[in-house]
């Protein structure tokens, strides 16, 4: 069970290295369709949510860094993600049903919400701005230094089953600040080595 953990979050990062670009373009999510996500055997799958990420500097760099782990959850095809941010939506839509606001034909059943077995929590903990600028096609950037915090909690005894820290270069655009692109992210993978070749 660990070592699919452990390339999960060696895959959710790469993806990560890739996220942002110089330039902007809109580009498919790359997942499986409904149906072929329908017809997966989920029992081979982990049933993974993620948290909201918390900044804990001063520049509010982690918008968005939630978004970008479940789509980069959803492009492995190897998990089943569970929504937790915008789980009010799901459970207006059952209220409604419930209510009797929509037809019979088409209401949505309650009780149905799947567990997550593993919990994502992030935290973004340090990030320094550096003076020095970088030209891009959207205009002008900040080379930053970032250290992100990431573990993994098993949802039904609370264990951290995984932490690991990693730490990169960061650039820092003035349309997005939580567009993050990581580099070096050696160290992620070096940590992870051991704890996922164990029993």
């Amino acid at each position: 069970m660990k070592t699919p953990i452990a390339a999960f979050i060696i895959i959710v990062f790469l993806v990560l290295c890739a996220a942002c670009g110089p330039t902007a373009t809109v580009v498919s999510t790359g997942g499986p369709t409904i149906i072929e996500a329908q017809n997966v055997d989920s029992s081979a799958k982990h049933r993974i949510a993620v948290s909201r990420f918390e900044d804990k500097t001063a520049y509010l760099v982690s918008r968005g860094m939630t978004d970008m782990l479940v789509s980069a959850l959803f492009r492995t095809g190897r998990f089943i993600v569970l929504e937790r941010e915008n789980l009010d939506v799901v459970l207006q839509e059952q209220r409604l049903s419930s209510a009797g606001a929509v037809s019979e034909k088409t209401a949505v059943p309650a009780g149905m919400l799947e567990g997550a077995e593993f919990l994502v929590i992030g935290a973004i903990t340090e990030f320094e701005p550096d003076a020095r600028g970088v030209k891009t096609s959207l205009g002008g950037a900040k080379q930053s230094h970032v250290a992100l915090d990431l573990r993994i909690v098993d949802s039904a005894t609370g264990r951290i089953v995984s932490s690991v820290t990693v730490e990169g270069q960061a650039t820092d655009t003035a349309l997005n600040a939580g567009a993050l692109k990581y580099v070096g992210v050696s160290p992620l993978i070096s940590g992870l080595k051991a704890w996922s070749n164990t029993p």
